[in-house]
């Protein structure tokens, strides 16, 4: 009687498992489906005409849904096919001995003596920085490709366009330790500058100016760059670098007017959710603004509000930030 109830058991649990794998099916298709429907939306509202990235993003959603979905439709069904498993016979240990005196399983270490004749103790210089100057930001690059022959217009003329997350060296570690993808927009967005505007002939990277910035003390491990290594390496390299203390969308409209280049420390909002370095690059017929992301070439084709940015500019004021404005003529009149 009792293997009969078991065996109407085990079927009724079966024929449950093949239903629910029809529904987990279902519930996947519709989730997907959705997702993918308000990607794209998203993304052709904010940045319309830009298909590829939508693709992307779209992908990118799928695939997160389908794995975090999966997970728990896995776990449940892992859990039913547990309860046609006859269960297991449980074997009856042997006493333990009556000495106590050592905990079971675990070396007794009393006797142990270290040797630590052969560890070196680290003399390295130690360098400390100042907390508050901290760009704090571990970006991921998200276009992640090649774009050796990315130009963008600017007031000052053509700039080339480098990624942080570029082949090329998304993984260089910054400072012999964090990987240029995640940390390196500081070191990214001034190399745009020096490579495109000084006439030196020196082949200018990201990973030139990461070399310069831990070489000169501007590298925080683990939080990027101090906010000092803006007009430091730019002042390094010929260009006039001042701090921008008045942030109104019409100041900043006016300096981009006269040929200058924004440098702005981003706080959280549309283009980052802690700091993130990019450069305002020149302003629209429209009055919108165009940028150079080095976190994103997508956000580097289309056009921003100037309100906007100047609003989630990052409320720190050490070394100029959040806001520097760059040209190349040393006689420009002091800046607001």
């Amino acid at each position: 009687m009792k293997d009969r109830t078991l065996k109407n058991q085990k079927k009724h649990i079966n024929k449950t498992l093949k239903q629910f794998r029809l529904a987990k099916r279902l519930i996947q298709l519709s989730i997907t489906g959705t997702v993918s429907v308000i990607t794209a939306s998203l993304s052709f509202y904010f940045c319309p005409g830009f298909s590829s990235q939508v693709i992307k993003d779209a992908r990118s959603a799928i695939s997160f849904v389908q794995t975090a979905s999966g997970q728990k439709f896995h776990e449940l069904e892992d859990f039913l096919k547990k309860q046609t498993q006859p269960e297991p016979k449980i074997q009856r240990q042997t006493a333990l001995s009556e000495d106590t005196s050592r905990t079971q399983g675990i070396p007794d270490t009393s006797s142990v003596t270290a040797d630590t004749s052969s560890v070196t103790a680290n003399t390295s210089p130690v360098i400390l920085g100042k907390a508050e100057n901290l760009h704090m930001e571990a970006q991921t690059g998200s276009d992640g490709n090649s774009y050796d022959a990315a130009i963008l217009d600017t007031s000052m003329g053509p700039m080339y366009y480098y990624n942080q997350g570029d082949t090329r060296w998304s993984s260089y570690l910054y400072g012999g330790s964090d990987p240029m993808q995640q940390y390196g927009c500081g070191p990214t967005a001034a190399a745009m500058l020096i490579s495109s505007f000084t006439n030196d002939g020196e082949a200018i990277t990201p990973v030139t100016i990461a070399d310069w910035s831990s070489a000169n003390g501007y590298y925080a491990p683990q939080s990027g760059s101090y906010h000092s290594l803006i007009p430091s390496v730019l002042t390094a390299y010929g260009f006039q670098v001042e701090s921008v203390t008045d942030h109104s969308p019409q100041n900043a409209a006016s300096l981009l007017s006269s040929g200058h280049i924004l440098v702005a420390l981003m706080g959280k909002g549309s283009l980052t959710q802690n700091g993130h370095f990019v450069l305002i690059t020149k302003l629209l017929p429209d009055g919108n603004v165009s940028i150079a992301d080095p976190n994103s070439f997508a956000n580097s084709t289309c056009e921003w509000e100037l309100p906007l940015l100047m609003g989630e500019l990052k409320k720190v004021y050490d070394s100029g930030a959040p806001l520097w404005a760059v040209s190349m003529a040393a006689s420009n009149s002091s800046l607001s």
